[in-house]
């Protein structure tokens, strides 16, 4: 065996039943036949985190706790797993967590009750896949400590927290001291106090990533339940086209920019270790998947043009108006500070004279509506403020996009009978973004990928395979 290591992530629909664990099993036995070390990194049971999510609201709901002890039982009998291996701490966990909620607000012990979903899974898991050859369960919160951020707000430094990425020589060597095969939680880091902070929702993906990082990983595969990214989400285009090879950059744009298959923050983890990622299914393992790189394969020169069209919901606009006719030095520096006051991270800016568009994402920033009418309170004693809420983020995705803008005019007609909020264009030329009402706004999708993609698949054939519709038939 090589001293080299193969990072596998499992998302919550991979790791939810016995057919899902025997591919697990199936795929780790071939990487440890390959001559590889292997970390599984496990997402919690499909369903898991929403129904920890909502006994956090309703810490009383004792059927809350006894439905996330069931689910589990009965994963741990379809396969063969004695629950007393689980069940003690995790009774512990959740009645020691609902008690501290029910005195309050109490961000930490939230982290931690969401964070049983990985650790039940993981656990379990590892007891399975320890009947094939030697596995540890190894905790992740040992292996990624958050950064320390006062500036963000308190519930984001708990349940949206941040690690640094780069080499870890101690952790490759003690991870080296044990099985070949280690298994890990998605999702949970570990606070510098000791205690549980979380990486966001996706946030599997990223801790898969750093830890590919820390342990200077051949490669980081991440199996999901489609296989790969596609041109368009194929719930709003079916015709979507696989994509076969994307830059970091290219890829970052698209999880940024509401491609859900891989989270953003793991591409960028990727990107600073250079750690190759794939993307590919666990139902359908034959299929070749998305791979992502710094520079991919079969590659001349730069690929000008759109990529995918990419779409992100639950978006606020917020018109703000400089009601200060002396036009004050300062004015942009005192409304962004109040954003910073509240933890907020802007999406996109636009300027003009007198007034100020920005974009943001309400649930990426946790602010729900009395968050949202404190954010504009303050900012109401700056500027006047016009709020746009449900609005989306087409995002037009690719290397050199300004030359897709001829063959966009197509789409625009679309904008005959909808209101356009923002407009914006990346420096770097990877990116329009079209800020629209979320009515109709599936329309604009379909217009601007037939408007776009078709001629660039027939430009570049070894970046584009094949649709959607195909692969379902073949797989």
């Amino acid at each position: 065996m090589t001293e080299d290591w193969v990072v596998l992530k499992f998302g919550g629909t991979s790791v939810s039943g016995r057919p899902q664990w025997e591919t697990i099993s199936s795929l780790l036995r071939q990487r440890l036949d390959d001559g590889h070390r292997v970390a599984v990194v496990c997402s919690a049971v499909a369903g898991v985190t929403n129904a920890l999510s909502a006994l956090a609201e309703n810490p009383d709901s004792l059927s809350g706790i006894q439905h996330i002890i069931d689910r589990h039982l009965q994963l741990s009998a379809e396969l063969e797993v004695d629950p007393e291996l689980w069940l003690e701490h995790a009774d512990s966990v959740l009645r020691r967590c609902t008690r501290a909620l029910q005195l309050g607000v109490d961000f930490p012990a939230q982290a931690e009750l969401l964070s049983l979903g990985e650790w039940l899974s993981t656990r379990i898991g590892a007891a399975f896949l320890g009947r094939q050859g030697p596995v540890d369960w190894v905790d992740a919160r040992s292996a990624l400590i958050v950064e320390d951020e006062p500036q963000l707000s308190p519930v984001r430094r708990s349940m949206s927290a941040a690690c640094k990425t780069g080499v870890d020589q101690a952790l490759q060597q003690h991870w080296r001291q044990l099985a070949p095969a280690l298994i890990t939680q998605g999702y949970v880091a570990g606070t510098r106090q000791g205690g549980t902070a979380l990486l966001g929702r996706g946030g599997s993906d990223t801790s898969a990533a750093l830890l590919a990082g820390r342990l200077e990983a051949t490669e980081l595969e991440i199996w999901t339940d489609v296989p790969g990214l596609f041109t368009a989400d194929p719930r709003v285009v079916p015709q979507a086209l696989q994509l076969l090879s994307l830059e970091y950059g290219e890829a970052l744009e698209m999880a940024a920019g509401g491609a859900r298959v891989v989270h953003p923050r793991c591409i960028r983890a990727a990107a600073e270790t250079l750690t190759p990622v794939v993307v590919r299914d666990t139902h359908s393992p034959q299929l070749r998947g998305t791979r992502i790189v710094a520079s991919p394969a079969a590659r001349s020169g730069r690929r000008a043009g759109v990529k995918a069209i990419t779409s992100q919901s639950g978006m606020a606009v917020m018109l703000l108006q400089n009601v200060d006719i002396r036009r004050e030095v300062g004015f942009l520096a005192r409304v962004f500070g109040v954003f910073q006051q509240h933890g907020v991270s802007i999406d996109l800016v636009s300027t003009s004279e007198a007034t100020t568009t920005v974009a943001l994402n309400q649930a990426a920033n946790h602010l729900d509506t009395a968050a949202m009418n404190r954010l504009m309170a303050d900012l109401a004693s700056h500027c006047k403020v016009t709020p746009y809420f449900d609005c989306v983020c087409v995002n037009l995705v690719g290397t050199q996009v300004r030359t897709a803008l001829g063959k966009l005019h197509r789409a625009l007609d679309f904008f005959d009978d909808h209101k356009l909020l923002m407009l914006s264009h990346s420096a770097n030329d990877s990116c329009i973004s079209l800020l629209v009402e979320s009515a109709g706004h599936e329309q604009l999708i379909q217009k601007a990928h037939q408007a776009l993609i078709p001629a660039a698949a027939a430009a570049h054939g070894d970046v584009f395979g094949p649709s959607w519709t195909t692969l379902k038939r073949v797989s």
